[in-house]
């Protein structure tokens, strides 16, 4: 099954372009979670399955953020494997590595997160040139989301400054990513930050057909009803990530941890309710290949 196709299964099966970010910090767990697992190995575990449990129904996708993993030592990667496992199938996954290096060097990453560890995805930058990402690009069945515009502060340095005759670097990136995607079977995506709504319209004109990863909904605060009004001209299937906006906790409140994680869910599936809605119908209306064939 291509990717596009499996994207537009798991937003309809779940109902939603939700997407659940695992960002596992131990210090930060609840206290009971704590208290009844006293190795890391056992925590890191304990707290994932739970939050796969009760996001699974709702959620269309994981973002696991290797970062979080790596900083475990040597048992990081048996960690995510056990994590991965947990996963339900149908899921769009997607590892949150944001590599960027020489084709050589990508190749091997390649190897690490497609054929290895068994991800659909991954989060690439794209700022050493289009060349450095064709070694994910081979196979239909997989995707990279280039960071096209991030939500951080920082973005401002680079991004959405003036490039040439785009009105951005993002949008020029996002054309040449477009031509990019042209040449090769892997589809190629963008990850465009939700509080980055004054300048992202451009770049998503760009390159239409993009399927997007949009962090920034959450504790970032972006905008919804921005997101919605400039989706609803694009293409492309969007994935829309919450991570610490589901995974937090009032240890003072009388609810179970665990249940709030079950609320936060619901809360999110139902606020981003009018953009999945439109890729929830009988026919393909709104997805079109990147290329021919794929």
């Amino acid at each position: 099954m291509s990717f596009q196709n499996k994207l537009l299964s798991a937003v309809r099966n779940s109902g939603s372009v939700l997407c659940t970010g695992l960002d596992p910090v131990p210090g930060a767990m609840p206290a009971e979670l704590r208290e009844q697992h006293h190795s890391e190995r056992e925590l890191v575990l304990a707290w994932c399955r739970r939050i796969i449990e009760q996001t699974k129904t709702a959620t269309a996708s994981y973002k696991i953020n290797l970062a979080y993993f790596e900083a475990l030592g040597p048992d990081g990667f048996h960690i995510l494997d056990e994590v991965l496992d947990a996963i339900p199938s149908g899921k769009i996954l997607i590892a949150d590595a944001k590599r960027g290096d020489v084709p050589h060097t990508n190749e091997r990453y390649k190897a690490a997160f497609f054929d290895r560890l068994g991800f659909d995805a991954i989060t690439l930058s794209p700022f050493l040139g289009t060349d450095t990402l064709v070694p994910f690009l081979g196979d239909p069945s997989r995707a990279v989301y280039a960071l096209t515009l991030t939500s951080n502060p920082g973005a401002a340095e680079l991004m959405t400054r003036p490039f040439g005759e785009a009105p951005s670097l993002s949008a020029h990136v996002a054309s040449l990513l477009r031509s990019c995607a042209s040449e090769h079977p892997g589809t190629i995506g963008m990850v465009i930050g939700a509080t980055q709504h004054k300048i992202y319209g451009p770049v998503m004109e760009a390159f239409p057909e993009a399927p997007l990863l949009i962090p920034g909904v959450g504790a970032q605060s972006g905008s919804v009803s921005e997101l919605e009004q400039h989706l609803a001209r694009h293409k492309g299937i969007p994935l829309i990530n919450v991570s610490r906006g589901i995974s937090a906790f009032d240890p003072a409140s009388s609810d179970p941890w665990d249940m709030q994680i079950a609320d936060n869910t619901a809360r999110f599936k139902k606020i981003l309710q009018p953009i999945s809605d439109r890729f929830l119908g009988t026919g393909d209306p709104h997805i079109h290949p990147q290329k021919p064939g794929n």
